[in-house]
C-alpha cells in the first residue's frame, strides 16, 4: 500500500502543482459506489443503534473491516482514490466536542439542539477547549481505533468540519440569520471561537494520525501540505455580501492558518460560489448537487467560469462523464464519480484516461 500512496501523491502533486488545463481525475470511493455489505456479513446499522460508551471498539472496526471489503472487492478497478477512513458520529458530533451540546443520534444522522438561545445571558465560557468533553473524548478514542486496526494499510482522513459559519448555525440555530443582521458583533465572535474549535480538533487528530508523504489526506485525495476538510453549507443560504462580510472573515482565517484546505459546498449557493473559489490558499472548491437545484455538472461552462483557475471537484454519473467530456477536460477537475457495478466503471474509467492529460 506505501507504493500505492506514492504513486498517488505524486500524480496529485502535479495536479496541484500544474495550472494546466485538461487535467481530469476521478475519485471513485464508498460514498459514490454503494456496496451492499450483507454479502459480507454486515447488517445495516444507524447511528442510534450504537452505544459508544460500550461499543466503540465495534464501531470502528467494523468501519475498517467495511472498508477492507471495499478495498478487495475494486482491487482491479483504476482510481485514482486514496484508501483512507476517517470517523463520523453524524454532524450533532462536529459542535459537540466544543459545546458539550447533548447529541441527538437518527438512522443516518445526529443533530444537537442550539446552545445559544438569548445573547444577553449566554455563559461563553461554556465555548472552549476541554478535553473531558464527551464528544471530544469520543472522537480522540475512535481515531485511537481507526489508527490501531487501519495498522498502516489505509491513511488516516481528518475529520469533516463544520466550517465558522455551519458551526456558528449549529450554536445558534436558524436565528442566525436574522442576527447577521442584528447581531454582527456577536455573530464574529462566535465564529472566532468556531475558528479556534477547528483548529483544536485539526490539530490533536494530527498529533495522532501525522502526515502521509507530507501532506493530508481529505476526501480520499491527497494534498500537499495542510488541507482540512471544510463545509460552508451555511453560507450557501446567504447573500453574496453576507458571505463577504462574515463566511468569508473568518473561512479565510481558517486558510490563512492553515496554508489551505478542502471546501465543500452545494449548489443551493451558486451566488456565493465566485467568492468561496478566491479565497486565498484554496486547494479544491466541491460544488455537489442539490434536491430541486440545477446539477453543476449541467452547467458546467458557468462553474469553470465561476471557479477560476481553483481545482474544482464536481459530482456526476458516467454518462455525464461522456456528455460533459469537453467542458470537465476545460481546467483541472476531480471528479466524484457516481457509478453503479464494476464494468461501467471500468469503461468509464477508460474513457477518462483517454481524455486527460494527467
Amino acid at each position: 500500500m506505501k507504493d500505492r500512496f506514492a504513486e498517488l501523491a505524486a500524480k496529485y502533486t502535479q495536479f496541484f502543482s500544474d495550472p494546466t488545463p485538461g487535467q481530469l481525475m476521478a475519485n471513485i470511493c464508498p460514498y459514490t459506489f454503494e456496496l451492499d455489505y450483507s454479502q459480507w456479513g454486515f447488517k445495516s446499522r444507524g447511528f442510534d443503534s450504537w452505544d459508544y460508551a460500550t461499543q466503540m471498539d465495534e464501531f470502528v472496526r467494523q468501519e475498517v473491516e467495511k472498508h477492507r471489503c471495499f478495498m478487495k472487492y475494486t482491487r482491479d478497478l483504476d482510481n485514482d482514490y486514496v484508501p483512507a477512513i476517517g470517523i463520523n458520529f453524524g454532524y450533532g458530533a462536529n459542535s459537540a466536542y466544543y459545546t458539550n451540546q447533548e447529541v441527538i443520534p437518527g438512522d443516518d444522522t445526529s443533530w444537537a439542539h442550539p446552545l445559544i438561545t438569548d445573547w444577553d445571558t449566554f455563559d461563553w465560557s461554556r465555548l472552549r477547549r476541554d478535553e473531558s468533553n464527551l464528544w471530544f473524548r469520543r472522537i480522540m478514542e475512535a481515531y485511537d481505533l481507526l489508527i490501531k486496526y487501519c495498522d498502516g494499510d489505509y491513511a488516516i482522513s481528518g475529520f469533516c468540519n463544520a466550517g465558522p459559519g455551519d458551526f456558528a448555525n449549529a450554536i445558534r440555530g436558524n436565528d442566525l440569520f436574522y442576527d447577521l443582521y442584528d447581531e454582527p458583533e456577536n455573530v464574529h465572535k462566535l465564529m472566532t471561537r468556531c475558528e479556534d474549535a477547528v483548529i483544536w480538533l485539526e490539530e490533536t487528530i494530527k498529533s495522532k494520525a501525522g502526515k502521509v508523504l507530507g501532506g493530508d489526506v481529505t476526501a480520499n485525495m491527497w494534498f500537499p501540505g495542510n488541507a482540512p476538510y471544510l463545509s460552508e453549507d451555511f453560507n450557501d443560504l446567504i447573500a453574496p455580501e453576507m458571505y463577504t462580510k462574515f463566511g468569508r472573515v473568518h473561512t479565510q482565517n481558517l486558510l490563512d492558518y492553515f496554508g489551505g484546505a478542502y471546501i465543500h459546498h452545494h449548489a443551493k449557493g451558486y451566488q456565493v460560489h465566485p467568492l468561496i473559489s478566491s479565497l486565498d490558499h484554496l486547494k479544491m472548491v466541491e460544488i455537489s448537487w442539490d434536491p430541486n437545484c440545477p446539477r453543476p455538472v449541467d452547467k458546467m461552462d458557468e462553474v469553470r467560469e465561476m471557479t477560476g483557475n481553483v481545482p474544482l471537484m464536481i459530482r456526476c454519473r458516467a454518462e455525464d462523464v461522456y456528455k460533459y467530456i469537453d467542458a470537465l477536460c476545460a481546467g483541472r477537475t476531480m471528479l466524484m464519480l457516481n457509478i453503479d457495478n464494476l464494468d461501467e466503471g471500468r469503461d468509464v474509467m477508460r474513457f477518462i484516461r483517454k481524455h486527460s492529460i494527467i
